[in-house]
């Protein structure tokens, strides 16, 4: 019986080798643009001190303070937040000596469908006592319709690759398995200056006239004659 049964197995995993067709696997990509119509920033305020309760209220006021010009200067509660709270005990290697101090640091994230207030946002973050302005991202809220795009862009490309590669032994190809990916724009990096005057006068920021959606995808084909 163990006898027969293993020449049927090896009668059956020849048989399926022999019917399995050659495949070629190829990534594709699909870029459109389109106009931003909401900015974010994220503002990282941190305080140090080697008593927990200075470094959190100094920490407190700071985020207090720049919330309250935020929303002096034209923000609604819905586009301000704050997130990733913590607080460690550890070295502070910016002094000689690397003394144990408490770091507290809160983070702000501004929204905002008004690509005109992003400048004032920076100042007002500014004038508030924030640190670091960690990136300014540009982008489409809705972008599924640019995605869409994206995606066909991508697996157009994907196929053309994986038919002009085949074509050249005279195979012709079908798809087998499709993993998608999508990329959004970069963030600008920003730095705000330490010497900025401290008035309303918004700092300068360049909106881009255009975003791009970028989708990618690896496509398995399979490869027949």
């Amino acid at each position: 019986m163990k006898k027969t049964i293993g020449t049927l197995f090896l009668l059956t995993s020849a048989f399926s080798l022999a019917n399995e067709m050659p495949t070629i696997s190829v990534t594709g990509t699909g870029t459109v643009s389109g106009k931003p119509d909401t900015f974010s920033i994220i503002a990282t305020v941190e305080t140090t001190n080697k008593n927990s309760q200075t470094a959190i209220s100094e920490n407190t006021n700071i985020v207090n303070k720049a919330i309250g010009l935020l929303k002096k200067s034209g923000l609604k509660e819905n586009n301000i937040k704050t997130e990733n709270y913590s607080l460690n005990y550890r070295n502070d290697y910016n002094v000689k000596d690397g003394e144990m101090k408490y770091f507290v640091k809160n983070q702000i994230l501004i929204t905002s469908n008004d690509l005109d207030k992003a400048g004032t946002v920076l100042t007002a973050l500014n004038n508030g006592g924030v640190n670091n302005i960690g990136e300014i991202s540009f982008f489409i809220a809705d972008r599924k319709e640019l995605e869409d795009k994206a995606y066909k862009l991508a697996y157009e490309n994907a196929k053309y690759k994986a038919a002009l590669i085949a074509g050249i032994d005279d195979f012709k190809v079908s798809p087998k398995n499709i993993d998608l990916n999508y990329s959004m724009p970069r963030p600008i990096s920003f730095m705000l200056n330490s010497a900025a005057k401290a008035d309303d006068t918004p700092i300068p920021l360049t909106v881009p006239n255009d975003v791009d959606v970028t989708a990618s995808m690896n496509v398995i084909f399979y490869m027949e004659k």
